[in-house]
């Protein structure tokens, strides 16, 4: 685990940082696996992280045929289709690094519209001014 990204890091993986249940990690797995490989079989899945607490990182890898843009297109279908999964398994679409702009717009995959209307309130209890990163989370 010590060297995966950096071993990998010559094909340009999209990565991602997921979690679910440990009881559903087995299950999840399988379906991403098998969601890529009947839509991309081109697309390698190289996955590690905290197996042992459901925390993944899921890295596919740049075939050599494609370019990044072509490549990165395609990652953001698979996207949607493993934060449909994480939803199916009622896990997070962020288990270690947030969720940020780059993650905001799917937080209704792993999180209610109750739930994402108290984490607004909280920011807002904190927040008054929105100045602690604007944007970031919630669209200003």
């Amino acid at each position: 685990r010590e060297y995966i990204s950096e071993t990998i890091s010559h094909w340009t993986p999209y990565k991602n940082d997921i979690s679910v249940t440990v009881g559903h990690v087995p299950a999840f797995l399988h379906d991403i696996d098998r969601i890529v490989e009947a839509n991309y079989p081109d697309f390698e899945v190289v996955w590690f992280g905290h197996i042992g607490d459901g925390n993944l990182h899921l890295n596919i890898l740049k075939p050599e045929n494609l370019s990044k843009d072509e490549f990165f297109a395609k990652c953001a279908i698979v996207n949607k289709w493993v934060f449909e999964t994480v939803q199916k398994y009622n896990g997070s679409i962020s288990a270690e690094h947030g969720v940020g702009m780059t993650k905001r717009d799917y937080l209704h995959y792993s999180r209610s519209e109750a739930e994402i209307g108290y984490m607004k309130a909280i920011k807002q209890v904190f927040d008054p001014n929105g100045i602690m990163n604007p944007g970031k989370i919630f669209p200003v």
